[in-house]
């Protein structure tokens, strides 16, 4: 958990003042619909409007645009603040607002001066761009009156900070008022720039006293499995922990943690993006499969029609132009039957239409079963991808996804940044790493996707080497070298392994398959990691 308020921003204004006070914006850039990258100079100051991450940080790595094309307020920020330098950074009391004013000289030789809001407030968090006199001149997130009834954010309006609770400085409050408001619990409710931690964790006046004037002090508290419990600049501790670590900056800090979290805006959007094309093609399979099954339903009596033709064919002599109907006898159920009959037609095209009929259903149904094998193994390819996006822990892992889903053409973008499939095909085999993991002293190699278990299962392994693969389920392909002799116990704990990387839930039973590379069969044009295999054996674990 990052824990930020009110007072802990204090403390990393005061850090960013220090780092940026004085330079110049070169170049901005809007991440996403929601992030803004400020470039001062080499320096990348990100500020992020994710309700997941409402953060203002200087990044160490490069953050992709994975917008299309540019905003109004990227456009606006571009025409006021490029070229601009940073005079003041400047907190709103202990609130979560910053605001960055910025100085530039335009072509007239005047010198204009421009403030960004910065609003950190979970889903509510805004950027809002305004001039010297405070009037509005664009924001990242605009509302509408029904939306937003008492806040107008519309450019040419005065900008007002969102509707606060009035509470104490906490400068300002004496340890009387302190002891009191500790004893009522109130802390949280009355006092500026307290966070529901701190205000648990704070234990006197003079503790508080004590945070309130120590310098910043950025740290991060683990477990015994390193993850992260607690990260902070303030002084405060969680109840139990493994140990600390401390950092030099909020800068580093911040940094470390978005890397352990996978919290950065390229890795978080572009999961986003992957996840919601694949959501939308698997909904998408699912209707189709359901409106098939259906029609499979509604034709399965197909084979009736030619049995109609065969008995209609057979005394087709005793009828006449003009009969609606007739009674014969149905040596197929040894029975008597009706057949509706056109009185327009004769007997002869009656019988050809039923037997028109009887072939059309039967090709409708050869079709519709050809379909939904093919639609139920899209399924299974697209619940393969969704796993992986799942399972994924880089950008760099993402990006090989979002390469396979253009090749496949269910992702699409725009014809300026379509990429060349000849130079992409050959970036994507050099990024080829692979997963690795040493499980009883067996070195095992895994797919993280559909690509890296097509390289694997073709081109990286030996002949003779032993593929693993959880059967019927989406999941990872596991490649153990044919110089290692495999005890059973080995095979077992490599296929617990490979359950594990299924979405499949703690505790299930399934079966592992597993047989040598020669084996496996690539059949011409399927999807990225789907491949056949007759000769295999099999494993069942519970992960």
């Amino acid at each position: 958990m990052l824990y930020l308020d009110g007072i802990s921003l204090n403390k990393i204004k005061d850090e960013l003042e220090t780092t940026l006070k004085g330079k110049s914006v070169n170049k901005i850039v809007q991440t996403s619909s929601l992030a803004i990258s400020l470039n001062f100079g080499k320096q990348r100051f990100i500020l992020s409007c994710f309700p997941s991450l409402s953060l203002c940080y200087l990044s160490d790595t490069k953050e992709d645009n994975l917008l299309e094309e540019n905003s109004s307020f990227s456009l606006n920020l571009k025409k006021y603040i490029a070229g601009s330098t940073l005079i003041s950074i400047n907190q709103i009391g202990f609130d979560r607002i910053l605001n960055f004013t910025f100085s530039k000289l335009n072509e007239l030789g005047e010198i204009k001066v421009y403030n960004l809001y910065f609003e950190m407030m979970g889903k509510h968090s805004n950027l809002i761009l305004t001039n010297k006199e405070n009037k509005v001149l664009d924001s990242i997130k605009r509302f509408s009156i029904e939306e937003n009834p008492n806040r107008i954010l519309f450019p040419g309006i005065d900008y007002t900070t969102p509707a606060l609770e009035k509470k104490r400085s906490p400068l300002m409050i004496t340890k009387e008022e302190f002891d009191k408001e500790k004893e009522e619990k109130t802390l949280l409710k009355n006092i500026e720039g307290f966070g529901k931690f701190l205000a648990n964790s704070l234990s006197s006046f003079e503790n508080l006293k004590n945070i309130l004037k120590d310098q910043i002090s950025p740290k991060i508290f683990f477990n015994e499995h390193n993850e992260i419990i607690l990260a902070t600049v303030l002084n405060i501790e969680p109840k139990e922990y493994h140990y600390v670590k401390s950092y030099n900056s909020f800068q580093e800090l911040i940094n470390f943690y978005l890397t352990s979290e996978n919290l950065s805006n390229t890795f978080k959007i572009l999961k986003d993006k992957l996840s919601a094309c694949i959501k939308k093609e698997i909904k998408k399979s699912e209707k189709i499969i359901i409106s098939i099954k259906k029609d499979l339903v509604e034709k399965k009596d197909f084979d009736r029609y030619r049995e109609l033709g065969d008995i209609l064919a057979a005394s087709l002599y005793s009828l006449k132009k003009g009969m609606k109907e007739v009674e014969l006898y149905d040596f197929y159920n040894d029975s008597m039957c009706k057949i509706t009959l056109d009185p327009l037609l004769t007997p002869q095209l009656n019988l050809e239409k039923i037997y028109k009929k009887y072939n059309k259903l039967k090709k409708g149904m050869e079709f519709n079963e050809k379909r939904l094998i093919e639609i139920s193994n899209n399924l299974k390819y697209f619940s393969s991808v969704e796993t992986f996006i799942n399972n994924s822990n880089s950008k760099e892992n993402l990006k090989l996804i979002e390469e396979e889903l253009l090749n496949e053409g269910y992702l699409k973008i725009s014809s300026k940044n379509k990429p060349n499939k000849k130079n992409n095909k050959k970036q994507i085999t050099k990024s080829f790493t692979f997963g690795e993991i040493n499980i009883d002293g067996i070195l095992v190699k895994y797919g993280r996707n559909n690509l890296e278990n097509d390289a694997l299962a073709t081109k990286y392994s030996h002949k003779n080497d032993i593929w693993f693969h959880c059967k019927d389920v989406p999941g990872t392909h596991a490649i153990v070298s044919h110089s290692e002799n495999l005890s059973q116990k080995n095979i077992y704990d490599i296929a617990v392994f490979c359950g594990q990387q299924s979405k499949l839930p703690v505790g299930t039973k399934l079966t592992v398959d597993y047989t040598q590379i020669k084996y496996l069969n690539k059949p011409k044009g399927a999807k990225p990691g789907f491949v056949t295999y007759k000769i295999f054996q099999s494993i069942v674990v519970t992960i």
